[in-house]
């Protein structure tokens, strides 16, 4: 298993969000990225990963996606990727917005947890490389992250 080095920070909080549910998804989500490694014969690039993840108000994520993406709306989640360092630890700071995931989760009727989940798990993907700037990368980015909320009994957040 490859260790995982978590620091949560809570600039706002929600009662439900635990740092106990967040390590299970931060965990699951690396375990089964790196499993994709192993098991199609490859080595992994990283041998632990360090990452922070900061749930913030609508404020901080329109600045942050506005600094740093150009957009003028509060985002959902930001990844800012660091890569792998020469000690092969993968690094990356998660930025997630409380109010827009509360407001995803009531448009496309998913529990609030679930849809936390599924945003944890899609940065740390992100921070692992992966990407969906093309439909090929979408579909296989998607496809894990399914697999990964499968394995936390969640349903695929693609459906319907």
């Amino acid at each position: 298993m490859i260790p995982v080095e978590l620091d949560i920070q809570f600039a706002i909080s929600h009662p439900d969000l635990t740092s106990e549910r967040i390590t299970l998804w931060v965990q699951t989500a690396v375990s089964e990225a790196t499993k994709v490694y192993t098991d199609a014969g490859l080595s992994v690039p990283y041998a632990q990963a360090q990452f922070t993840f900061r749930f913030c108000d609508a404020d901080e994520a329109k600045a942050l996606n506005h600094q740093y993406r150009d957009k003028d709306y509060a985002t959902n989640v930001l990844t800012f990727e660091y890569g792998i360092d020469a000690t092969e630890t993968v690094s990356s700071d998660i930025i997630i917005c409380i109010p827009v995931l509360e407001a995803e989760a009531l448009e496309q009727k998913k529990t609030f947890l679930d849809h936390a989940a599924h945003l944890c798990i899609h940065g740390v993907l992100h921070a692992l490389g992966y990407d969906h700037l093309d439909d090929d990368e979408a579909e296989e980015m998607e496809g894990l992250e399914i697999d990964i909320l499968q394995h936390l009994a969640i349903a695929n957040p693609y459906l319907g």
